[in-house]
């Protein structure tokens, strides 16, 4: 079952300012021409945290189901395995791909990286491509040293392991209280129920968009459908952090 989410949307014109609870609507943010439509997300991933809008920006795309795993070969899954402080909201997420797929990362600048950081640019300076992401909320596992470090390393290996990959093919993701290292024990505990769970569905893309997310009030998954040359492809993915209402 999946549920449609309706937004209210606020369109300014002139000296009226209009309130329409709307299921789609065209709008104009300063010269971007955006298509506001309603989110859709599966009913056990509503039950954690709701769905933010999708705001595509106008042009040859369509938007799709699928989230992150839209794609052909790419598959997702999240599920809760004790890392966070309280509550049984998912705070594990696993996106994998069946080929290498080719891979970049836009990195920090600060002087002090976190574990996964520093681990993620020597994986990608390494190997431009990757089979896998793995994410937990929780612990940031920032500003850990070289304890944390290990921890990444020991991470990536376990989880190579279980996927029959090279531990350069995985990457990995922390995100959470600053100064916390991952809960190791619980972490790697789950890793053989996080694979199990793997599926193409929207279901595994929607449990990892909402295993991500720390203190959002929405999570965020969008997957967009074009054709380049003749060829239809497909774009799918999702985010974590800060998210308001458009003005």
């Amino acid at each position: 079952m999946y549920i449609c989410v309706p937004h209210y949307v606020s369109i300014k014109v002139s000296e009226l300012n209009c309130h329409k609870r709307l299921n789609s609507i065209c709008s104009l943010r300063r010269d971007f021409r955006v298509f506001v439509v309603a989110s859709t997300m599966n009913e056990e991933a509503w039950n954690y945290i709701p769905a933010a809008p999708i705001f595509l920006p106008e042009g040859p795309w369509k938007q799709i189901p699928g989230g992150v795993s839209a794609a052909k070969g790419f598959k997702a899954a999240g599920m809760y395995g004790g890392l966070r402080v309280k509550g049984e909201k998912p705070d594990l997420a696993l996106v994998t791909c069946d080929v290498d797929a080719i891979s970049a990362g836009a990195f920090t600048t600060n002087v002090v990286g976190a574990a996964p950081v520093i681990y993620c640019k020597k994986a990608l300076d390494f190997t431009p491509t990757a089979r896998a992401v793995l994410i937990n909320a929780g612990q940031a596992n920032a500003a850990t040293g070289n304890a944390g470090y290990q921890d990444v390393i020991e991470s990536s290996s376990a989880l190579a392991k279980l996927l029959q990959l090279k531990p350069e093919e995985v990457l990995i993701e922390s995100t959470g209280v600053i100064g916390q290292r991952i809960k190791k024990e619980a972490f790697l505990n789950s890793l053989p129920k996080l694979v199990n769970l793997l599926s193409p569905t929207i279901e595994g893309a929607d449990s990892a968009a909402v295993a991500i997310t720390t203190t959002d009030l929405v999570s965020k998954s969008v997957a967009i459908e074009s054709e380049v040359g003749g060829t239809r492809i497909r774009v799918g993915g999702n985010g974590e952090g800060f998210w308001d209402d458009p003005p």
